[in-house]
Formats: structure tokens, sequence, C-alpha cells
């Protein structure tokens, strides 16, 4: 196996993981009186999605599923079943704080594991030409 093609199934790993998170929401909630809420459903819609991207384009897919993890960083969806938002700040008095960090923690493992596998995507992502070749394909 390549080196190229090794690097292309690792972009795969966060993907993969989210589906495992899934499948065990949909099991808890099938086998509980849980129920899921909206960001659930959200990321239960947009999961299939990215899977459609991965196969329409490999690079389209990976932004994709970055796009993905950062909605769910942002607490806009989610694949666990306790939707635990986090906030960190800093400063020495309650009055005056200064937020570094807001969302769920566990999206920002899975999206420093997707920055680590996946990062040679995101190589000039702000210019033009990146977004002219991409679209060229």
């Amino acid at each position: 196996m390549t080196k190229y093609k090794i690097k292309n199934l690792l972009d795969f790993t966060p993907l993969v993981i989210i589906s495992i998170y899934a499948i065990i929401l949909v099991w808890t909630v099938t086998s509980s009186d849980a129920v899921l809420s909206s960001k659930h459903i959200v990321g239960l819609i947009v999961l299939p999605l990215n899977f459609l991207l991965f196969k329409w384009s490999h690079k389209v897919g990976v932004l994709g599923l970055g796009l993905t993890l950062l909605f769910g960083l942002l607490s806009l969806l989610s694949y666990t079943h306790s939707i635990q938002t986090s906030t960190l700040s800093i400063g020495k008095t309650e009055d005056f704080q200064i937020p570094i960090f807001w969302g769920q923690p566990i999206f920002l493992l899975w999206l420093i594991i997707h920055f680590v596998v996946s990062g040679r995507h995101y190589v000039g992502i702000v210019t033009k030409k990146y977004w002219q070749e991409l679209f060229d394909k």
C-alpha cells in the first residue's frame, strides 16, 4: 500500500469515530427512555452528508467533515447522548472574565485528530487558487 493511499485512509478516522458515537447514540435512545434533542437530529442528518461528500470528492469530504466538527465544537450538533458544553475563561475577578473556549470538549479532541491526519488538505485554504482548483476538479 502506498504512502498516499494510507494518508487518504487516515482521513476517514474522525468520520469513523463520529459514526461509532452516532451508532451508540441511536442504541442508547432506542434501548432506554432517552430522547433525541434537536442537536442530535441535526448531527444524524449531517453524518450521511459527510459520507456523500467523501464519495463525491475526497478533498470536499475532508472539508465537509472539518466543518461538521467545527459545528459540533460550537454545540450546533452532537453525537453523544449527554450534550456537555463547557466554558473556560481567564481573569482575576468574576466581573472581568475573558472566554478562551466555549463548546463541546469531545469535538475539540476530534477536531485535533482531524487536523493531525488531514491538515495537508487545509494548506492554502484562504487563497483564491485553492478554491479554483477545488471546483475545477
